[in-house]
């Protein structure tokens, strides 16, 4: 799954969520499905992101990656 970070004119993180080939508005649905199907993130797109914003996602996102491996091994 490729998730894309920007910044908006308030200077608020806005993200997108790549479905095939199409860019849409992130819904965590939509990102719950796809790491259902194959857990990982690839090719974050981090735009004009600091590298500590950058830092700070890449946290999370492991830990939600975490949480699916968890997940499977329970089954």
């Amino acid at each position: 799954m490729k998730l894309v970070f920007s910044k908006n004119s308030s200077n608020e993180i806005e993200i997108k969520i790549q479905t095939g080939t199409v860019l849409a508005d992130f819904s965590y649905t939509e990102m719950v499905r796809q790491l259902l199907q194959d857990n990982k993130f690839e090719d974050t797109n981090f735009g004009t992101l600091t590298a500590e914003e950058q830092q700070k996602i890449n946290s999370m996102l492991d830990k939600i990656v975490a949480v699916f491996n968890g997940e499977e091994k329970d089954s």
